[in-house]
């Protein structure tokens, strides 16, 4: 199986758009379609671990290295992703990440009960 392949098909299982994969990475969708595609067979060494952190896989898995596809449950979001969800430019402090977290928390208990 191509880099390509794997990469579009983490993404698909993980509900992403090749949009979002584009806007987390800083490149274009279409960039993303070419990878995916094999127009672009070598992917750069400086996308590889941000690409397998986002798609919830090893950067072993996405060369092709090992053959062990990761289970496409959800994945803890990062505190950056985080702070950049929610600020827009990743400019919040900790205490205020930490009081969205708490909040976040507080939610998923009322939701439960």
């Amino acid at each position: 199986m191509s880099i390509g392949t794997r990469i579009k098909e983490r993404r698909k299982a993980l509900g992403y758009s090749a949009e979002d994969i584009a806007m987390r990475l800083g490149k274009s969708p279409a960039t993303i379609y070419r990878y995916e595609s094999g127009d672009i067979e070598k992917l750069p060494g400086e996308l590889l671990a941000p690409l397998a952190e986002m798609l919830n896989t090893s950067p072993a898995y996405l060369m092709g290295w090992e053959d062990t596809e990761p289970p496409a449950g959800p994945r803890q979001i990062t505190d950056q992703e985080l702070k950049f969800a929610l600020w827009g430019d990743g400019e919040m402090d900790d205490r205020d990440l930490a009081a969205v977290r708490a909040y976040a928390a507080f939610l998923k208990q009322q939701k439960k009960a």
